[in-house]
């Protein structure tokens, strides 16, 4: 089962992904110099996020499907 949940896990990480590129839109450089250096931060920071999301999303699914029952933490 923890095998299906780190498959489920990085496919809601890709879905994720995909969701947030098709939703930033960055003004253009040349009429908006300061609104595009904004854009272009806050999307670094953004797939920063998405980066470490599906990770997280591994490790939580993965427990949640009894894949950390044979793991003694001593």
């Amino acid at each position: 089962m923890g095998f299906i949940a780190m498959v489920v896990g990085l496919m809601v990480g890709v879905f994720i992904f995909s969701a947030v590129e098709d939703s930033i839109d960055c003004p253009d450089a040349a009429t908006n110099p300061e609104g595009s250096a904004t854009c272009d931060k806050a999307t670094g920071m953004a797939w920063a996020v998405m980066g470490i999301l599906p990770i997280t999303l591994f490790v939580g699914v993965f427990a949640l499907f009894g894949g950390m029952n044979n793991i003694a933490f001593r």
